[in-house]
């Protein structure tokens, strides 16, 4: 005869524990502090009678148990996330939930999306600004935008956009001083954003550099945007999330020479093809950069 479960709301957090071998990561998920996710995983591995994670060096893994338990606990929250999404009201129709990073929400997005409500006020666009991978049997998430190599294991993937990288910096940097040729970049204060090093537009300008670790760093796009628009220096940027700043003049462009990078997609999985909200959104995103890329999308079903 089976024991009493233990309470359900440990499974959640053995989830998220499980799905990022993190038990940080897993509490900013789930919105509570370390401390919690620690507790409610020791107290699920008693009621189990077995531990569910190992260390290994500095990070963690799931030993054969919780990988058994964790295909379980992942198979049940699809499931009822299915279950849920039978039975809500028929509003779901004209409610849009996206996910995508954060700088891409800020900068590229939002500004254009009075637009969307004009034409389509039917639709109401709810976004999620995260910078983790979307998991849309769990989610809630409808469709996602994200900055990639346009294949991911079971989802369509549309290429929204080609993206480079582009030096800017405010124009009353340094006075206005401003550089006059690339090498000159090399005595300005660089802000880096890690995903994007400096050396890979170096090198296509065929200037020697060595990141020394000079300069200030930053984890994403909507640190450095605004450090390059205060003034504080030159960002290596993607090219589609300045466009708004070098219009207004905030920000400038230095030099014509640019470097490409990962591309942008819009995700979604095979079930929601056929959804009227997802291919209104969908075109109308296309029509946003339309003006500056080919017409024809490019489709691809990952597998």
């Amino acid at each position: 005869m089976s024991g009493p479960l233990p309470p359900l709301e440990a499974f959640r957090f053995f989830e998220a524990a499980a799905r990022h071998l993190n038990f940080t990561r897993a509490a900013e998920e789930m919105h509570v502090t370390h401390g919690a996710v620690s507790q409610r995983i020791k107290r699920l591995e008693e009621h189990l009678g077995t531990p569910l994670f190992r260390r290994s060096g500095r990070g963690m893994l799931l030993t054969d148990e919780g990988r058994r338990l964790l295909e379980r606990v992942q198979a049940a929250i699809g499931e009822i996330t299915e279950g849920v999404e039978a039975i809500r009201p028929n509003n779901t129709d004209r409610i849009l939930t996206i996910s995508t990073a954060p700088c891409l929400a800020a900068y590229w997005l939002l500004p254009r999306l009075a637009d969307f409500n004009e034409h389509h006020p039917d639709i109401q666009v709810n976004i999620r600004a995260t910078l983790s991978l979307t998991d849309f049997t769990r989610d809630g998430i409808d469709m996602a935008l994200r900055f990639g190599p346009g294949k991911w294991a079971g989802l369509i993937s549309i290429k929204l956009r080609d993206e480079e990288l582009v030096p800017v910096c405010s124009p009353a940097l340094r006075g206005g001083r401003l550089p006059r040729v690339p090498s000159d970049l090399l005595k300005m204060p660089l802000l880096h954003d890690e995903r994007h090093p400096w050396s890979l537009w170096f090198e296509a300008v065929g200037v020697d550099y060595r990141d020394a670790g000079q300069g200030p760093r930053y984890s994403d796009a909507n640190l450095l945007l605004p450090a390059a628009i205060g003034g504080l220096g030159v960002a290596l940027a993607r090219a589609s999330l300045v466009e708004a700043e070098l219009a207004s003049g905030r920000l400038v462009r230095l030099f014509s020479r640019s470097v490409p990078t990962t591309y942008s997609y819009i995700v979604y999985p095979p079930r929601s093809k056929s959804s009227g909200k997802i291919q209104v959104f969908q075109e109308w995103l296309l029509e946003q950069v339309r003006p500056v890329e080919r017409k024809d999308a490019i489709v691809a079903q990952a597998g």
